[in-house]
């Protein structure tokens, strides 16, 4: 399989990556010449910071200060302070200014964002629509954020439209509407109608549910029907006529609001049955080969699909908290897999705390570039708070009684957001919040020949990818014994059956199908595998791909 190549010339990625952190040293140390070092960092003999804590990692809304431009020998003009998102040491370094993360709110960081897009800039609109759907200090302003996204998907930019198609797929601030969201779907992945499938299944669960709301609707026709004919048989005489009367008024006018709203489901399911039949008669009537991909010639071994890196963690040994044996087994399990059969450079953390996991995560964002792709591989323990929508996971030093020392799924998204991979996938053994919904994921169709194949992943692998894998639950369960977790070992061996297969590359999603379908078998039931995009990370609807080292 022919991988990025890396050749002895200043562009390959192995020289970047290995002049990128003196490039970097070098750069701290003009730019903060004569600066006082800011609290939480270090200053180094020569005048750059170094990273001492875990907040020097958080990431901020920064504001780079302006920058004179000259033209000729006499004019001179200021350029518009710029904001990014970084690291807080980063933004320090670069001069700018932030708030801090724990005082953030939604009037500072609209603060930041909010001239640029006025202005007209897709990025910063979006990170605007983004605030309104957070609520960052307030209730979320789905609305505002809708007529944001918007603007940036005027201007073709890719994270905004997969937004708001999860908005009008979820009726948020806009109508609820899957076809729309759909159609927002295909145009931010840039792909034919085909490729966004049903999962197995899906089509017949949608026609039960309708089926269902259906006869609800005949049932509540039929309770209002008949009290209205008891109604028309009342006489308004006696005071207890009267009242009857007017009860049964109110029951009618109150089922009659409820038959109101089933009536908008029925049709909503309606519409999206129909599209989603139209997605199967696309499917079974699919036309000539893609352009691009007529050619016999083209197999997967001609795509570029860039370097593999993973980064593994497995915490076994709690100092407050119940040891796992099988966490770093598990994460050794991994690491020797992807490293022996699919050619990753893995970077293993065993029994890490708070700063190493976060310095580890600022150090890819230093190493790897726009064709790498990244896995990130953790088990250990995780926690969800007490209204399920914000998860953690516990380092070692994790203290039980206070979330301080835990790491926000939310802040490993807006890290993993700012690394340069094209695609990078979680998968954890443990919780993961801050998702989407895997409508927002396009997956191949069964049946391709192999240049239609070749044709849409090659297409996919030129996206931006940002997937989440996650066993559902707080992570594996304490003990002193090193068994192999059940969704650890369905992963590996899922990944090992495909490396010696013909398949040739191994979808993200097809990998998620899999191990649900094993799991719910060995489980009798459902699981609670959570498979999604990550909600707060720019994505193209794209999908990761392991492809087996021959």
């Amino acid at each position: 399989m022919i991988r990025s190549s890396s050749t002895d010339h200043p562009s390959s990625p192995r020289l970047r990556r290995a002049w990128r952190p003196m490039a970097r040293a070098l750069a701290v140390g003009g730019m903060t010449l004569g600066l006082f070092a800011a609290p939480g960092a270090v200053s180094t003999a020569d005048g750059a910071e170094r990273v001492e804590t875990a907040d020097d990692l958080m990431i901020v809304d920064c504001l780079l200060p302006q920058k004179v431009r000259r033209l000729g020998r006499s004019a001179s003009y200021l350029q518009p302070r710029r904001p990014i998102r970084t690291t807080a040491v980063d933004c320090r370094i670069r001069g700018g200014e932030y708030t801090q993360p724990d005082q953030a709110n939604y009037q500072t960081s609209l603060r930041v964002w909010l001239p640029q897009a006025e202005a007209g800039e897709a990025e910063a609109q979006y990170f605007v629509g983004q605030i309104y759907e957070r609520g960052l200090g307030t209730e979320p302003d789905y609305a505002r954020a809708a007529a944001w996204y918007g603007k940036a998907a005027e201007q073709d930019y890719t994270p905004a439209m997969t937004n708001l198609g999860y908005l009008h797929e979820e009726g948020l601030g806009v109508e609820e509407d899957s076809v729309v969201a759909l159609n927002w779907y295909r145009r931010a992945a840039g792909l034919s109608e085909d490729l966004v499938v049903l999962e197995e299944g899906e089509y017949d669960d949608l026609v039960a549910q309708l089926a269902a709301r259906e006869q609800d609707v005949e049932a509540l026709q039929r309770e209002i029907a008949e009290l209205r004919r008891q109604m028309a048989e009342t006489a308004a005489e006696s005071d207890a006529e009267r009242q009857r009367r007017t009860t049964l008024a109110s029951i009618v006018d109150r089922l009659e609001a409820d038959l109101a709203e089933r009536q908008r489901e029925l049709d909503s399911g309606r519409q999206r049955i129909a599209a989603l039949e139209q997605r199967i008669e696309t499917v079974a009537a699919r036309g000539p080969t893609p352009s691009g991909a007529t050619t016999r010639s083209a197999t997967l071994a001609d795509i570029r699909f860039g370097d593999f890196h993973a980064l593994v963690i497995g915490n076994s040994a709690y100092s407050s908290l119940p040891p796992i044996a099988s966490a770093a087994q598990d994460a050794r399990l991994v690491a020797d897999l992807l490293r022996e059969r699919y050619g990753f450079e893995v970077r293993l953390l065993l029994d890490a705390d708070r700063f190493e996991i976060m310095s580890a995560l600022n150090d890819l964002r230093e190493e790897l570039d726009s064709e790498d792709n990244l896995l990130v591989y953790y088990a250990g323990h995780g926690e969800r708070d007490a209204t399920g929508q914000t998860a953690y996971w516990q380092p070692v030093d994790a203290d039980p009684r206070s979330p301080v020392n835990w790491i926000p799924n939310g802040l490993i998204t807006e890290h993993l957001d700012l690394i340069p991979a094209k695609h990078v996938f979680v998968v954890a053994d443990s919780v993961y919040s801050g998702l989407r919904t895997r409508s927002s994921i396009a997956r191949l169709p069964r049946g391709m020949t192999p240049a239609e194949r070749f044709y849409h992943i090659k297409l996919l692998t030129e996206k931006r990818a940002r997937l989440v894998l996650s066993s559902g639950g707080p992570g594996a369960v304490g003990s002193k014994e090193p068994r192999t977790s059940s969704f650890a070992s369905t992963f590996v061996d899922v990944l090992a059956e495909s490396a010696e297969s013909d398949v040739g590359v191994l979808e993200a999603s097809t990998l998620y199908r899999k191990i649900n379908d094993r799991l719910a078998e060995s489980q009798r039931g459902t699981t609670d595998l959570e498979f999604a995009t990550m909600k707060w990370a720019r994505n193209d609807l794209a999908d990761f791909f392991f492809v087996p080292a021959r």
